[in-house]
């Protein structure tokens, strides 16, 4: 996939290696999001460089250039694919961005029911290992990450079966024939990882739940790909759930409260009201900051 490369760095040398750090004015560290933006350039010992990038809260993601050639990697896929000499320069910045994970979980594969997916499922794990405490973070603060028991597992089972995937307890179980149909969709791991993050009682809500879901997969872990769900201003209701009330909740983050997925995240644990919460907090309905949400839509559509 094709990644658009952000701003202007700032240059500055050190003595091992080239190193570029976009920390410019406000204009040229955010992206047309308001996302913060970090760019560092690392020079190979034998020829070749390293572009580090990192946007907001996403992953961050390598482009190895050596001998015109390029590669991606992003930051939760095994050291391994990086050549050896770059190995102890990918784990710096890995560090300096924050990438390497504070707190190490363990994943089982259970492939018993679908043989076939193991190279899939291994590419998940990545995906689960790393998300994981960041999910926990986000919603729950960096002190929770801290109390994630050192035995903690996820269980990812692969079947054949009807559906996508779903999440009980530490089990995510995925449709062995979805991901055949759709081998590029590793996203939903992450909506199902965060379900065992969220670890909610009974959710009557169901459509708030899973909007904070895929607000988190869509706006969050899959940003650069602006793989987001088209809203229909005549049809889409803010109650459409998953992706489009994900749409929804971007905008309330964007425009009304930064804090609102954690809000609402305890509004779950304590098996509150998003409905009365929204009211309570904000002085307007979820209709009426779905009006105005529509609204914007609109002016964009204008604009354009």
């Amino acid at each position: 996939m094709k990644r658009l490369l952000y701003g202007i760095c700032a240059v500055a040398f050190c003595a091992a290696s080239c190193l570029c750090f976009s920390q410019e004015n406000d204009q040229n560290a955010k992206n047309e999001e308001g996302k913060e933006i970090v760019k560092i350039e690392k020079d190979l010992p034998s020829g070749g460089k390293i572009l580090f990038q990192k946007v907001g809260q996403e992953a961050a993601f390598a482009t190895l250039d050596v001998d015109g050639k390029k590669v991606e990697i992003d930051a939760f896929e095994p050291i391994s694919r990086f050549p050896e000499e770059a190995r102890p320069i990918v784990e710096e910045v890995w560090n300096q961005l924050g990438e390497i994970p504070k707190k190490t979980i363990k994943v089982e594969i259970d492939v018993a029911e679908a043989p076939d997916a193991e190279e899939w499922a291994e590419r998940a794990k990545s995906r689960v290992l790393y998300w994981y405490p960041k999910v926990v973070a986000m919603l729950d603060g960096e002190e929770a990450v801290d109390k994630i028991p050192e035995d903690f597992t996820i269980k990812l089972i692969f079947k054949d079966m009807d559906g996508v995937a779903y999440a009980a307890g530490r089990s995510i179980t995925v449709s062995s024939r979805y991901i055949k149909r759709n081998p590029l969709d590793f996203g939903l791991v992450v909506h199902e990882t965060t379900h065992v993050a969220q670890a909610y009682p009974r959710v009557r809500e169901v459509w708030a739940m899973e909007g904070e879901t895929d607000y988190i997969r869509y706006f969050i872990t899959e940003a650069r790909s602006k793989n987001h769900w088209r809203v229909d201003p005549e049809r889409s209701k803010y109650t459409d759930s998953y992706g489009i009330t994900a749409s929804y909740y971007d905008w309330i983050v964007r425009n009304v409260d930064a804090d609102f997925i954690k809000k609402i995240h305890g509004v779950f644990r304590s098996r509150g009201s998003v409905e009365k919460f929204v009211v309570e907090e904000y002085g307007k309905s979820c209709q009426e900051l779905w009006d105005e949400f529509i609204k914007s839509l609109d002016n964009q559509t204008r604009q354009n």
